[in-house]
Formats: C-alpha cells, structure tokens, sequence
C-alpha cells in the first residue's frame, strides 16, 4: 500500500461546535437558573479543564503510535455533601459527579472521541485553601475512527463507535476564595469496547489536567468530625455477570457469563481486603461443557465509599478449559449497594494491559 495515498480523516468535533455546548450547558447550570442562593451542606459545583496525555505503548502492535499526545477538554458538575452521614461511613467527605469529555488522541488513525463519565471523588482533605482527593469512575465512550480493514488497519486499539471508559486519579485544588478555585488532576485513562468487537488493544494514557472550578451556590464546611468507634465488617456477596465478546473469526458475538462469589474484610473506614473466585462460561463450539469453562481465585483490596465499592483484584486460573492469555488476570470493579442485600456494578477483566471483557454485574449481599 502506497505510504503517500491519503487515508480516509474521520468526521471531527470543531471548535465552534464545542463552544456552542459548553455555552448552553453553562447556561443550564448557572447559579440563579438551577440552585439558588440559599447556603447549604451538599453544594453544587462546575468545573472545566483541559487534559493532556501520553499514550502508553502496552504491546509492539502499537508502536506506530508511540509519542502520541491526546489532547482533551472536559465538563464537569459535581455535588460535594459535607453530611455527617457520609463522613460516618468512609470516614471523609466526598463528591459524586457527571463528567463530559472530548479527546483528540492526535493520531489520524486514532481520531477523536467524547467520553460521558459517573465518578466518586472521597476527599483527604475537604476544607480550607488547599484540598486533596482520590477519583474514579466509568461510563460510556463514543470514538468515532475505529478499526477498517481497508480504510484504517493500524487502529488495532478498538474496532467499534462504542467503548467504555475506566478511570482513577488523584486531585488538589487551591481555593482563592470560597467560590473559585484551580484545580489540577493526574489521572491514568483507559479506554476498550470489553471485546464486543475485535481487534480491541484499548486505549491506556496517563493525563495531567488543570482547569477552573466554581461553587454554584453558598455553603458551609462543618468542622471535622471527631471519630467515633465503628465495626469492622465482614461481607460475603456472590454476583452474576453478562457479557457479549467476539470470537476470533470476527464474525460472531459470543455470550459470557461469570459467577463472582467474594468476601470482604475491613480494615480501616475506607478500605477493605478481599478474596473470591471467578467463574466464566463462554459460548463455545466445543462439544463439552467443560471446554467452556474458567476458574480462578482472586485476592486484592476494595475502597468503601459509602455504598460505593471500588475494588481491584489479581487472579490467578485454577482450570482453563479453553485457552486464556496467561495463567495470571486481574478484576477491577466499580459496585453500588442500593439497598441491604442488594448490588449493581461493572467490572472490567484484563489480562496485563489488554481488557478481555467489561460486564454488567448485579450481586446478592448475605
């Protein structure tokens, strides 16, 4: 194939169209439209920053991508709830938000991409000038030059419009007044469709970002909380998780199902040790059943966030009855308790630097 021929540039956002959003969303989202003026404990707050990354060459298939910069601007209205309830549960204050995102990975093979983002940001230090957190969270992610066989061979990062965002960072902010503050955050990225379509590599970039973050009403920051004697828990949950991935042939979408029975000891008011094990059924031609199956045993540690859980395991395969790409994964998750005895999450396998599959989990909590 000729180097010089031109190779198809993918539909792009301009920077007129960007400003015209971020317009409206600040219209949307102005004090007096949205929250009033009245002082309150749980304030709104709206941020806008810009991002700048290092793509992260995980694999020799992406090296013609190695000293690529993505370049991104992002949105963001969050609530920080300075409640007693929430500090009597993780032992800080802490931020849900909604984020918008748009990346230009500065590649032409690569293209641009907007990210929609839920996240949980518990906080170190939650009052005076200078603040400090920890971030993560997921969503959905639309890119818009995926893989082409003829038209675009060497993205081998993903290969579908649709994939699915996984993020954690560490965040400070200088606050110059009681309103307005700079926010700064470095945070590693990674982006995959969870192997519904192949070839799926993903998208891993560290990112530093800066930005501005403004308080949409009046509010009050409580004095901290003296803490008082908690029990450390012990859970036992067991969960059940639904996937599509493709198979080798890139023709056929198989269906994986895992079994995911976990128990968790806390060790402190925000973390927690857990072990479980794992196991898989995939949708295979193979006339046994037990050719369908993966087992395995996990060991790692969990973030409690109130009903949030963030975990991150490493596993190690106990039988693999078809083949896996090494002997050793990991398991990361994002699970919300809704009520006693009930959770929802997602959870993203991987084995090194490559995401095997993302699932939808839903789990009984005994």
């Amino acid at each position: 194939m000729d180097s010089d021929q031109q190779k198809p540039i993918p539909k792009s956002f301009t920077w007129g169209q960007i400003h015209r959003i971020i317009g409206v969303l600040a219209i949307l989202f102005s004090p007096t439209a949205c929250f009033g003026q009245k002082t309150t404990n749980s304030p709104y707050f709206l941020s806008f920053s810009g991002q700048y990354g290092k793509f992260q060459v995980h694999t020799k298939s992406l090296s013609p991508f190695n000293g690529t910069h993505p370049k991104g601007l992002e949105l963001e209205l969050s609530r920080l709830f300075y409640t007693p309830e929430i500090h009597s549960q993780c032992g800080c204050y802490a931020k849900i938000g909604l984020g918008l995102n748009y990346y230009d990975f500065n590649h032409p093979d690569l293209g641009q991409g907007v990210t929609a983002v839920f996240y949980v940001e518990p906080f170190f230090k939650a009052k005076g000038k200078f603040r400090f957190s920890l971030k993560g969270g997921t969503g959905l992610a639309w890119l818009n030059h995926p893989y082409d066989e003829n038209t675009n061979p060497q993205n081998l990062t993903y290969s579908s419009n649709l994939s699915f965002p996984l993020f954690i960072g560490f965040s400070t902010y200088y606050f110059f007044n009681s309103s307005w503050a700079i926010k700064n955050t470095i945070a590693f990225q990674h982006l995959s469709n969870g192997g519904i379509k192949q070839p799926n590599l993903g998208i891993n970039y560290p990112t530093v970002s800066f930005g501005l973050e403004h308080a949409l009403q009046p509010y009050r920051v409580p004095a901290v909380p003296v803490p008082q004697p908690f029990t450390k828990e012990k859970q036992t949950s067991l969960e059940l998780g639904f996937t599509l991935k493709e198979d080798t042939t890139h023709t056929n979408n198989r269906i994986v199902i895992s079994i995911h029975p976990n128990r968790s000891h806390q060790l402190s008011r925000v973390n927690a040790i857990t072990y479980g094990m794992l196991l898989e059924y995939e949708q295979q031609e193979a006339p046994s059943i037990s050719e369908k199956l993966r087992t395995g045993i996990l060991f790692g540690n969990e973030f409690l966030m109130g009903e949030f859980r963030f975990g991150q395991q490493i596993g190690a395969y106990l039988y693999t009855g078809y083949s896996a790409p090494s002997l050793i994964f990991q398991n990361y998750y994002l699970n919300y308790r809704f009520s006693k005895h009930l959770l929802v999450g997602t959870h993203l396998k991987a084995h090194g630097r490559v995401a095997e599959y993302i699932n939808i989990n839903v789990g009984y909590v005994f």
